[in-house]
């Protein structure tokens, strides 16, 4: 019974000497600043904070925005035509019927003739619609 009177008695002393060492500012502790305005910057991994973009990155980010070429779409008949142009020449075009056949048509050398799409291969298909219904 002597232990646990003792026991209390020490715990209860060590809790009230750690509050008051608490409500003491601490002579080895720096005072708490209230102005931020001279506070460092933030880290590089804090929330928030975006890596400065470099030259490069800003170099291709121009080049993807000068490649994007600008699209005409066109309806002529049953036929869709699209009209793709760089530097206001035309450099795709790609026309799609009513049955939904595609052909492309492509300015391979840069010479304003527009060939066949050389993924379609070396002759155009022919397709013929055999039955139809709703």
């Amino acid at each position: 019974m002597k232990r646990i009177a003792l026991l209390a008695v020490v715990l209860t002393a060590g809790i009230a000497a750690v509050q008051a060492a608490a409500d003491e500012p601490a002579a080895d502790k720096p005072p708490q600043r209230t102005d931020l305005t001279d506070a460092p910057p933030p880290g590089m991994n804090d929330p928030g904070v975006k890596p400065a973009q470099s030259d490069l990155d800003k170099a291709k980010a121009d080049a993807r925005n000068a490649d994007k070429p600008e699209v005409a779409i066109r309806k002529q008949g049953d036929d869709t035509i699209e009209e793709y142009r760089s530097s206001g020449r035309v450099s795709m075009i790609r026309i799609t019927s009513k049955s939904g056949i595609t052909q492309t048509y492509i300015d391979t050398d840069g010479d304003g003739r527009l060939e066949r799409n050389p993924k379609e291969g070396p002759a155009a298909p022919v397709y013929y619609k055999l039955y139809e219904w709703n």
